[in-house]
């Protein structure tokens, strides 16, 4: 049996998680974005694989990118042959279970027993908090003698999934690593905020204004007469659409990388075809870039994603694809070109570039924003950020004077 070797030393945190889910080899790890949880986990793989030299891994993850993004790290962080993985989801299914099997939770609703029969089976769920609702949930009834859950948030925000289908399944939370212990520990590096402000196009503006009357006239008919919520949900969503694709994100966005050539970047847009558009641009610009999204084979976004994590790239441009996955310590800037209203999105966008790395003294964020929605989220958001090294507004390149 050929050892796995963790390629990199483990943190104190960890070895502390490690020892509490070794006295019942079950339980959930909240650890903050960024602090490592993968590494973590492929700690209590090693000491799992120990105590059952037989034994199989059904690690379950919401998304096709946090397969990418364990086969990458399995293979380059803790030595594992590939030959040893075998991947399930909508784009490939191996023939045959292997040793560590990756499953995205829509596929293991229905192909997850059949994996787990017959061997004793470790059970890992990533971002647990997506098994949380009746359907999911499915995913989680196999066979197992060993249970981890990992997430940044477990509990879930507006229900008591987390109670009610994901404690009985993997266990109660054994342990917490919070942002302020990781800021302590030099687990996530200082960061900077950039908030940087662009115009609408004027067709884009008469848009949005419509739709923002539309909106108000609704809510209001709701606050009088009552009923459905339906057509108000449509409307915000369609005005939320209108500033994701704001024509100006993708030459602001390209500005930025020229601004800060030479330093590890990441992009996020909401959009395949904006982020193509950005990676086509960038290209044209000569700069290393590569891009990761879901409508890439499979084969091509793991290099892609582990050229990048080698340095062959400098420049990455995804979509929601890494909104939860990819462990990459290198990149010093992030720029989101668009995003939604989700803080669970913003934590774990802000999560891809905190990661220390030699030679990073602080890593920069830059958002770009459009309209005064998103504007009150960011003053929201810089007001309970104490521990940021500073929070900076533009508008386009240029200081925002107002």
């Amino acid at each position: 049996m050929k050892p796995w070797v963790l390629q990199a030393e483990p943190r104190q945190w960890q070895k502390a998680a490690l020892a509490a889910w070794t006295e019942n080899l079950r339980g959930v790890v909240s650890v903050v974005t960024g602090g490592g949880k993968t590494i973590f986990a492929e700690m209590c793989m090693a000491h799992f694989r120990k105590k059952k030299p037989d034994g199989r891994f059904l690690i379950i993850v919401p998304t096709i990118t946090l397969v990418d993004q364990w086969f990458v790290s399995l293979v380059e962080d803790l030595a594992v042959p590939k030959e040893e993985i075998a991947c399930f989801s909508s784009q490939e299914k191996a023939a045959l279970p292997k040793r560590i099997n990756l499953m995205v939770i829509n596929t293991a609703r229905n192909a997850a027993q059949k994996i787990a029969a017959g061997a004793d089976t470790c059970l890992i769920v990533d971002e647990c908090h997506r098994a949380g609702s009746p359907i999911n949930a499915v995913a989680l009834e196999v066979p197992h003698i060993a249970a981890l859950g990992l997430s940044a948030t477990p509990e879930r925000e507006y229900d008591e999934g987390f109670k009610r289908y994901v404690e009985p399944s993997l266990g109660k939370i054994i342990y917490r690593y919070e942002y302020n212990e990781t800021r302590a520990d030099g687990a996530i590096s200082p960061f900077e905020l950039i908030n940087v402000k662009i115009r609408l196009l004027p067709d884009e503006k008469e848009t949005y204004d419509a739709l923002s009357k539309r909106i108000a006239v609704e809510s209001n008919r709701l606050q009088r007469h009552g009923g459905s919520d339906e057509r108000l949900k449509h409307l915000l969503l369609r005005r939320a659409a209108v500033a994701a694709s704001a024509a100006m994100r993708i030459p602001v966005a390209a500005k930025l990388v020229e601004k800060t050539a030479g330093k590890r970047t990441i992009i996020f847009h909401e959009r395949v075809n904006a982020a193509n558009a950005l990676f086509n641009d960038l290209k044209q610009r000569k700069h290393r870039v590569t891009v990761y999204h879901s409508k890439i084979g499979p084969m091509i976004r793991r290099d892609n994603l582990r050229l990048y994590r080698q340095g062959i790239f400098d420049v990455l441009v995804s979509c929601r694809a890494l909104d939860e996955g990819m462990n990459v310590p290198e990149p010093a800037v992030a720029i989101v070109a668009s995003s939604t209203a989700s803080h669970r999105q913003r934590i774990q966008r802000l999560g891809r570039v905190l990661r220390p790395a030699p030679g990073k003294r602080v890593a920069s964020i830059y958002t770009i924003y459009a309209t005064i929605q998103e504007e009150e989220r960011l003053k929201e958001e810089a007001a309970g950020l104490q521990n940021a090294e500073a929070v900076q507004w533009f508008r386009g390149s240029r200081p925002d004077d107002g």
